[in-house]
């Protein structure tokens, strides 16, 4: 995904899996959890959160630096792995 310097973006999590919880991260950048399984909450920063099946979070970031992110998500087990980007261009 792109973003602008300092911009607000809200990203949504959804563990779509069976059977698996998940570790979500992105590295060099604070995460605020404001809404789970659909409902508001108090925003709450984290640097990682775990989720279980069928759960949904969303997360407030706001990257200051013109550098690329990496969105990490590892099953507990970590027999695998998913990544996304969070670049300027």
């Amino acid at each position: 995904g792109l973003f602008k310097i300092g911009e607000k973006i809200r990203l949504r999590f959804i563990n779509a899996s069976s059977m698996s919880f998940y570790d979500v991260r992105i590295p060099g950048l604070k995460m605020s959890v404001v809404s789970a399984d659909g409902q508001n909450v108090e925003s709450v920063p984290v640097d990682e959160f775990r989720f279980g099946v069928a759960e949904t979070y969303d997360v407030v970031v706001q990257p200051k630096d013109d550098k690329p992110y990496t969105i990490v998500a590892e099953p507990i087990d970590r027999t695998g792995f998913a990544l996304g980007t969070l670049a300027t261009k």
